[in-house]
C-alpha cells in the first residue's frame, strides 16, 4: 500500500491533464449576407434605333417661321452604332425636308456625348450633350450647342424611345 499514494497522484494528474484540455466547439460558418448585385453603369447608350416625333403645331409656338417649322417637324429616327450616329427624318404631313438624312461621329465620356456632324447644314459641326438612358428611353440635354436652336429642340425637347 506504500504505492497507493503514488497511484492516487498519477490518477489525479491524469484527470487534471485531461480536464484542462480546451473543449472543441463545433465551428459554424459565418452567416453570409445576401447582397443585391450592384448594377454595372453603362458607358454609353445602347446601340440601336430610337425615335421621337415633333409636330408642326408645337414648333409654331417657338416663333420659328413656316419654312423652319416644316424643315424641323416630323418623325426622327436616330441610329447609334459604336462611334457613329445617323438620323433619318420623315417630314410632317404637308411638309418637305431638304436634308432628311444626316449623321456623323460621337465620342462618349461619362455622361457626355461629343457629337460631330459630317455635314453641319449651317450649324456648328461639333457640339456636346449629356445623355441618360433608362428602360428603353434615351434623353439628351444640351451642354454646348447654343448656336443651333433647331438641333437643340429635336435632340432634347422630347425623349427618344428605343425601337430596335
Amino acid at each position: 500500500m506504500k504505492n497507493f499514494p503514488i497511484f492516487l497522484i498519477i490518477v489525479a494528474l491524469t484527470v487534471t491533464a485531461c480536464g484542462s484540455k480546451p473543449k472543441r466547439t463545433p465551428t459554424r460558418p459565418a452567416p453570409t449576407e445576401t447582397l443585391e448585385p450592384t448594377p454595372t453603369p453603362i458607358l454609353r447608350p445602347p446601340d440601336g434605333t430610337y425615335t421621337t416625333k415633333i409636330t408642326k403645331e408645337e414648333l409654331a409656338t417657338t416663333g420659328m417661321d413656316e419654312y423652319t417649322v416644316c424643315e424641323n417637324a416630323g418623325t426622327f429616327e436616330l441610329t447609334l452604332a459604336g462611334a457613329r450616329w445617323s438620323i433619318i427624318q420623315t417630314a410632317a404631313p404637308g411638309c418637305t425636308v431638304l436634308n432628311p438624312t444626316f449623321g456623323g461621329s460621337v465620342i462618349y465620356s461619362a455622361d457626355q456625348a461629343k457629337f460631330h456632324d459630317d455635314k453641319p447644314f449651317g450649324c456648328s459641326a461639333d457640339y456636346v450633350y449629356t445623355w441618360r438612358f433608362a428602360g428603353n428611353v434615351l434623353r439628351f440635354t444640351s451642354v454646348d450647342d447654343a448656336e443651333c436652336a433647331q438641333r437643340v429642340y429635336f435632340m432634347s425637347r422630347h425623349s427618344w424611345s428605343k425601337v430596335r
